[in-house]
């Protein structure tokens, strides 16, 4: 679905942010994988801050961004929340870390 959206952040965060939506249901992202599509792999901590500061979680996914090893790592409604997320929309990786166990 489009829902015009007014996000209000530093350039920064919006562009996270942009980067985010771009993430198809169904799909993760790492914190490294979006630091290098804005062409700046020392940024990490930066994604990560920014990911933790989107106000509106559920439409702009932050939930699917996991850590480099496919750990489920921060989520501001708990990491709990962002489990039951990725398995309800069924995410190929997440369902590829679940063979793990």
């Amino acid at each position: 679905f489009e829902l015009p959206l007014l996000l209000i952040g530093t350039p920064f965060q919006k562009s996270i942010w942009n980067e985010l939506l771009k993430i198809p249901y169904g799909k993760t992202e790492t914190y490294m994988g979006l630091s290098q599509k804005l062409n700046n792999t020392k940024a990490i901590r930066a994604v990560a801050a920014a990911n933790g500061a989107n106000a509106i979680s559920i439409i702009v996914p932050c939930h699917r961004i996991i850590g480099s090893n496919g750990e489920l790592v921060g989520y501001a409604g708990g990491v709990d929340v962002k489990q039951k997320l990725l398995r309800l929309e069924n995410s190929d990786n997440y369902a590829e870390q679940l063979k793990l166990f």
